[in-house]
């Protein structure tokens, strides 16, 4: 190859206009001073490794023949596209997030801080194609927009963002870690700011901060003790919510903000035991909540009041005619709620229905032996998991009562109530389970499935599926530890949801699903034993439910014995 001379590393303007460049970063200070827009410089690879002159193009193109010329330029115009549409999506993000952030001194041709604002947007926005609602931090696209440099939204996003990419890439030149954490303490202190003058305390972008704060924890916490701060930003976004009261779903953002601390109050409240603040009826009486997501938070919100009263009975209760009436009572609400939640999965629209497109019995440590299921969106699909979720807590709620009962005669697990509560968790593991590779993109890499991409909503920032996105791995994070934790599981079933775990913590960069792999719980055997309502059982050292085949069957719900049920004679849950 003839040489051409030195390949020259300035911007893509100074190299058209065909003046030197200064080569400043993170802009050419040429442009900058003319007024003009700094096209970016290209990666040293392109530089060292390419020849892109014109008169090269030209050669190239006089000795194709008119077929092959055609097949060039069928692939590189939508590549072409592609990179336009990326960049376009991308500039918005950039003018609000990436100003006086420092760059790598191997520049990219996107700036560091507008990438890893596009790869946040691309990764974790996700906005609503249609009229139906079924998005995820959607609200943050106009309130970004809106707010002024170095506010504490901004530093909050920023952080988010460069904590999520730092999880999943290196830089050579800047730690991305420590500049996340820079960001985070600026939005802290900012936030503690708005928080103290009445004017922005209870504003819009104040309580989405504090959503943004909570979400970084569960990016970057590597230790269980990092889920307080986790709890304690919610604790204040309730707070919030309080003060503007149920009067902020008048608008859009509002609305959407509602539903957002809606659904961390169902998290916060199952996992911690805590009471909901205002009760369910509170939270589902605003915002979005006739939406299929919507449904399901008003069964998860209800179960979290059953657990709350479950605990208070059998803490404070002694064995006597009115307590075993109390736990009957109690029961019985489990098994109509239970029966409300599998007639409502039932009759749910064709449009929010599940297809499932094969089954995998080969050796495939992506997709769990048995069904593969694919959603109309990933919003559906929350849905449905939360649904399931519920059952499984409820189940648990179940047995423990059963185990109260049983005490000291028998071992619930020899109960007729058990079997019932065992055959409805095994056929929701399974269905759990059988949405993890759609979550996880596995049906992405496989033709032939007929999977077409979704027309329901679309991520904010990019363009095309990719694999391993961070929302729905974020959206799989309580499922599979609740799969996990659960008696009923088989031993191969937990082994595999924890390699799915560790996929999410190491490859998509969700620090958090490290922490709750890593904790070995079992329920409800545990809190049983806690409580001393069964000599029978060691939650570790004795399998608490047989090993489940691994072709999933279906299973008919069978009917509850009587042996806890009212007069009114209700249907099994």
């Amino acid at each position: 190859m003839v040489y051409g001379g030195k390949p020259s590393r300035g911007c893509g303007t100074c190299r058209a206009r065909r003046i030197k460049c200064d080569e400043g970063k993170p802009t050419c200070q040429r442009c900058a001073k003319s007024k003009r827009e700094c096209r970016g410089y290209r990666h040293e690879f392109d530089v060292v490794h390419r020849d892109q002159t014109n008169s090269t193009l030209r050669r190239v193109a006089r000795q194709e023949t008119p077929n092959s010329n055609h097949h060039y330029h069928s692939h590189q115009q939508p590549r072409q596209q592609r990179h336009q549409r990326y960049h376009h999506d991308c500039q918005s993000w950039q003018q609000q997030t990436s100003a006086s952030q420092p760059t790598p001194e191997n520049a990219l041709t996107v700036p560091l801080a507008q990438r890893a604002s596009c790869y946040f947007a691309s990764n974790f926005i996700l906005v609503p194609l249609s009229a139906t609602p079924h998005g995820f931090l959607d609200y943050l696209v106009p309130l970004v927009k809106s707010e002024p440099h170095g506010s504490s939204l901004l530093h909050a996003f920023n952080a988010c963002a460069f904590a999520l990419l730092s999880n999943r890439t290196k830089a050579d030149t800047i730690n991305l870690s420590q500049l996340s954490l820079k960001e985070h303490t600026l939005a802290l202190a900012q936030t503690h700011k708005a928080l103290s003058d009445p004017a922005t305390a209870a504003a819009d972008a104040t309580l989405a901060t504090v959503l943004l704060l909570s979400l970084y924890e569960t990016i970057t916490a590597r230790k269980e003790s990092r889920m307080l701060a986790w709890r304690s930003h919610i604790d204040g976004a309730v707070n919030i919510v309080k003060t503007r009261g149920r009067e902020m779903c008048k608008t859009k953002t509002g609305a959407l903000l509602f539903g957002a601390v809606r659904h961390q109050i169902i998290s916060r409240t199952l996992s911690s035991g805590i009471p909901i603040p205002f009760g369910s009826d509170w939270w589902m009486s605003a915002g979005y909540s006739s939406t299929i997501l919507g449904t399901a938070q008003r069964f998860a919100l209800k179960c979290g009041e059953l657990k709350n009263s479950t605990d208070h009975i059998l803490t404070t209760s002694h064995r006597s005619p009115e307590a075993i009436e109390r736990v009957r009572k109690e029961a019985e609400e489990i098994r109509v709620l239970d029966h409300e939640i599998d007639n409502w999965l039932g009759s749910v629209p064709d449009e929010h229905r599940y297809r499932t497109v094969c089954c995998v019995w080969e050796d495939d440590p992506e997709v769990f032996p048995g069904r593969v299921d694919v959603y109309p969106d990933l919003v559906t699909a929350s849905a449905w998991n939360l649904a399931r979720v519920t059952r499984l807590l409820l189940a648990a709620i179940y047995m423990r009562l059963t185990a109260w009962v049983c005490t000291p005669t028998m071992d619930y697990r020899d109960a007729p109530e058990y079997a019932v509560s065992r055959l409805i968790c095994q056929r929701t593991i399974s269905d759990i389970l059988a949405s993890v590779p759609y979550h996880l993109g596995w049906h992405l890499n496989r033709r032939g499935l007929g999977v077409a991409a979704s027309d329901v909503s679309g991520f904010a920032c990019g363009s095309g599926e990719t694999r391993l996105k961070a929302l729905p791995g974020f959206f799989l994070i309580w499922s599979l530890t609740c799969v996990k934790n659960h008696d009923i599981a088989s031993p191969e079933q937990r082994a595999w949801v924890k390699e799915r775990l560790t996929v999410i913590s190491e490859q998509i960069g969700l620090k958090y699903a490290k922490v709750v792999n890593d904790v070995e719980l079992r329920f409800p055997s545990m809190m049983i034993h806690r409580n001393g309502m069964s000599q029978f059982i060691d939650p570790f050292y004795r399998s608490v439910a047989p090993e489940a085949p691994l072709r999933p069957e279906v299973v008919e719900t069978p009917i509850t014995p009587k042996s806890m049920t009212s007069d009114k004679g209700s249907p099994s849950p």
